[in-house]
């Protein structure tokens, strides 16, 4: 497992800000769901590469993973399980992801649930996860997580949040050709996990004031991966 120590980031928050996330869905290409009052909002940024397909994907002439349809074809209520609030609205965007070429996503969310600690009403979120399918752009690259306090939301401003950020592969992820990217705050109110896959293809969980694990988060990419194999 190769580590990145916890580091400010620097992110721009817009005039619409409240709790910006990358993640892919909402939390990717500038959409957003409303959550508890606030807004989550996506922050473009630039692509990098992701692992390369095998030499059996390009012999067999044709992607190793496809992005579904749409939420309900790929099963993700079944996908997200317990880890999806309880009494959460569920939403869905398609589409295209702005600022990234040719790249496309299906994001699948809950959010407006009961808070399960009720520390993070107070600060600024209930609960909520998503779950994104992406295909040719990283969404690992995107915006990381800042807060706005909601006397201050209409103003501009940079806003410096700790993050730390695991690489890693397991048994698993080496079977599948891929890799695994964990992005969390410092205090553990939002943690994010990429699944970078063969053909630029990518499975990505994020948990907003949740008790998941990283194991949990692990288990729900992976499946979903597996599903989405072509």
């Amino acid at each position: 497992m190769r580590l990145v120590p916890s580091s400010p980031l620097s992110c721009s928050a817009a005039a619409l800000g409240a709790v910006a996330v990358v993640g892919g869905v909402v939390l990717v290409g500038c959409d957003a769901i409303p959550i508890d009052g606030e807004l989550w909002e996506g922050f473009t940024g630039a692509a990098s590469p992701s692992p390369s397909p095998s030499p059996t994907d390009e012999a067999a002439g044709g992607p190793a993973y496809a992005l579904p349809d749409s939420c309900t074809e790929i099963g993700a209520a079944e996908l997200a399980g317990n880890l999806a609030p309880q009494g959460a609205a569920a939403g869905e965007e398609t589409g295209k992801v702005e600022g990234a070429s040719d790249a496309e996503q299906v994001s699948c969310s809950w959010s407006g649930g009961a808070v399960a600690d009720p520390g993070g009403a107070e600060a600024g979120g209930g609960p909520a996860f998503v779950l994104t399918f992406t295909v040719n752009t990283d969404p690992s690259d995107r915006a990381q997580v800042i807060q706005v306090p909601g006397d201050q939301e209409e103003m501009n401003w940079e806003v410096d949040v700790p993050v730390d950020t695991a690489t890693y592969r397991t048994d698993k992820t080496v079977e599948l050709g891929g890799e695994l990217k964990y992005v969390t705050t410092a205090d553990g109110s939002a943690q994010h996990l990429y699944l970078s896959l063969p053909d630029d293809f990518h499975v990505s969980a994020s948990a907003m004031f949740s008790d998941a694990t990283k194991e949990d988060l692990e288990k729900v990419v992976i499946a979903a991966a597996e599903k989405a194999k072509g």
